[in-house]
C-alpha cells in the first residue's frame, strides 16, 4: 500500500482532466505560524461528494492540526511535523476506512 504522499500523487494524477489542475487543483503553502496549509478543490473530482467533516486538535502551542471538508473543498493545516498526517486525513475521508488504516 502506498504511503500518503504516493497516494496523493496518484489521486492528483487521476483527477487531471486538462482543466481541473489548471484552476485550483491542489495548493500547498507555508503559514506565518510555523506550519502547513493544504487546500484541495474537490469540485469536478471523484471526491466532490465527500461528506462534510472536521477534525481539530491542539495538544500544545506547538502541536496542532485542523482539517475540514466543506463546500467541495478540503482544507488542512497543522504544525511543521503534520503534513503527512494532513494528507492521511484527506485520504481517509475521500477513500474511506475500507481502503486504509491510519
Amino acid at each position: 500500500m502506498p504511503d500518503n504522499l504516493e497516494w496523493l500523487e496518484g489521486w492528483y494524477q487521476r483527477q487531471c482532466d486538462g482543466a481541473w489542475e489548471h484552476t485550483e487543483g491542489i495548493r500547498l503553502e507555508s503559514l506565518r505560524r510555523p506550519g502547513w496549509r493544504l487546500t484541495i478543490n474537490l469540485e469536478g473530482t471523484t471526491a466532490q461528494n465527500a461528506a462534510p467533516n472536521r477534525l481539530s486538535l491542539d495538544t500544545s502551542g506547538e502541536e496542532w492540526i485542523d482539517c475540514s471538508i466543506c463546500a467541495e473543498r478540503f482544507e488542512g493545516a497543522g504544525d511543521p511535523r503534520r503534513l503527512e498526517q494532513i494528507i492521511g486525513i484527506f485520504r481517509k475521508w475521500v477513500d474511506g476506512p475500507r481502503q486504509m488504516n491510519l
